[in-house]
């Protein structure tokens, strides 16, 4: 069986929302800082005004850091496995075979519902990775149930079955 493309995307910038707001505040206020002693920094010369600049372009750089980060983020679901990449410069690839993962959880936080996003937790066991977490999905419940679909075909296909063995049972079989 040929390995299918089911789901590709990213999050949503939506969870950069608390870091956009608060960078933005500082922001604001670190140029009215400036604008205030402006004739303070002025006769310290160029280092000063320079300083002063960075200080306050400070929170939108760490703004823009973390966008480039959420815009980095790539989800590929396949018929076969998962796989999260992650990273700016240097390049992160985490894969998780689907025949692996025990449990999802649909997890729609109020501001999420409001955009129609929510994330899919993933309980899985592979020893590496017991959780994965995709983040501000648009169209969640679609796709986690997709995934379950998929998870179900791959365990029939590889004749594989979960199961859990409790401690509590365990001692009691001893």
């Amino acid at each position: 069986m040929e390995e299918k493309a089911v789901w590709s995307g990213s999050s949503s910038q939506l969870i950069n929302f608390g870091v956009y707001f608060v960078s933005f505040l500082i922001f604001a206020a670190a140029a009215a800082a400036l604008l205030l002693l402006w004739p303070k920094l002025e006769p310290l010369g160029p280092v000063a005004l320079g300083a002063a600049f960075a200080v306050a372009l400070a929170p939108l750089a760490y703004a823009f850091y973390r966008w480039l980060d959420v815009r980095c983020l790539r989800y590929e679901i396949t018929s076969e496995r998962i796989r999260v990449s992650s990273g700016i410069l240097s390049k992160r690839t985490n894969a998780l075979e689907l025949y692996r993962v025990k449990d999802y959880t649909l997890e729609a936080p109020f501001l999420y519902r409001l955009f129609r996003l929510g994330n899919i937790r993933l309980q899985t066991s592979d020893r590496s990775n017991p959780e994965m977490l995709l983040r501000a999905i648009p169209g969640a419940r679609k796709l986690a149930d997709e995934i379950r679909l998929h998870v179900e075909k791959r365990r029939d296909l590889k004749r594989v079955r979960e199961v859990d063995f409790d401690e509590a049972n365990d001692a009691d079989l001893n």
